[in-house]
């Protein structure tokens, strides 16, 4: 490679983003403090920006390991080798064909560094009608106008009337109860820091895999108690996951006795139909509305809606 090509490698404008990772830059150290990887979607990323407020751990920005390439894995073998912590979310061995399970990695680590497990995050008491499906060909493939998808336009995709249902407060909190409970049976299974008993405030997040920031900071402070340091989790000043809101359910809130304002609409507000868009992706891919009606038939059957 010639130093042209080399020049416009390094002047990429996401391999500067994540400098250190790429080794384009040298990683600012703090004496006697441990140096922790986090590894895991964009939960991890916001974990790692609370982590490093305290300053008292050493950390730099990873990609989100969706992104990964086999050069990142690559990479990873140099970053874990001087590593004390690995802090990261359960992944399966082989993920996306690549060898970068969360034991895999584990596996590169010092022979005194350990891992802590946190669990992906996922929270739909106050928005009991939004979910994320995988299509079984494409797990990539995302609904359009909003990367997520609403129960009541895929119960109409199936030929169901979604109009008009009415739900008891009763199964509204039944709803977050099993939200709650989902989470921790992650936990247990994996043997992860515990988040569920603050999901029981019913903490008010921007989708239901974007936690607001009382929620990452709660996080933040069990990580660190499990890594073994103490210090202050700051508030960045800005919601670390805020891109993006969805509509808060007002019969939901209502019957979980949270008061939210301003969370009747999506924000920023899309310039499409997002119902009539969805409709058109569900009759491209009949085989979404399969799977969500598989995956999600408990909540369908309890919000009325099979």
């Amino acid at each position: 490679m010639n130093m042209s090509a080399l020049d416009n490698f390094a002047a990429d404008p996401r391999r500067l983003h994540y400098g250190e990772f790429y080794q384009l830059r040298t990683p600012v150290r703090r004496d006697n403090a441990p140096t922790v990887v986090v590894v895991g979607n964009c939960q991890a990323e916001s974990l790692r920006i609370l982590l490093d407020s305290t300053g008292a751990v050493n950390s730099f920005r990873i990609p989100a390991i969706h992104e990964w390439t086999a050069e990142d894995v690559a990479l990873m073998e140099h970053v874990l080798g001087s590593a004390d912590v690995l802090v990261m979310q359960p992944v399966r061995d082989d993920y996306r064909d690549l060898p970068c399970g969360t034991n895999q990695l584990a596996l590169l680590l010092p022979a005194h560094g350990r891992v802590v497990r946190f669990p992906v995050l996922r929270f739909d008491a106050l928005m009991p009608y939004q979910a994320i499906i995988r299509s079984p060909i494409d797990p990539s493939l995302n609904p359009p106008v909003v990367p997520y998808h609403d129960l009541r336009t895929l119960a109409i995709a199936s030929g169901r009337d979604a109009l008009g249902v009415s739900v008891e407060p009763a199964v509204f909190r039944e709803l977050a109860a099993l939200s709650v409970s989902e989470l921790r049976l992650r936990e247990q299974d994996h043997d992860t820091v515990v988040v569920s008993d603050f999901l029981e405030t019913s903490p008010v997040w921007h989708t239901i895999n974007h936690p607001d920031n009382s929620t990452l900071m709660f996080l933040a402070r069990r990580v660190l108690a499990a890594i073994g340091v103490t210090g202050e989790v700051r508030d960045p000043g800005r919601e670390l996951l805020g891109g993006l809101d969805a509509p808060v359910d007002p019969d939901a809130a209502r019957a979980l006795g949270v008061e939210v304002a301003g969370r009747d609409s999506w924000w920023p507000a899309p310039s499409e139909d997002i119902e009539q868009a969805q409709l058109a992706f569900y009759r491209e891919h009949p085989e979404i509305v399969s799977a969500g009606l598989k995956r999600h038939g408990k909540r369908l059957e309890m919000l009325g809606l099979v």
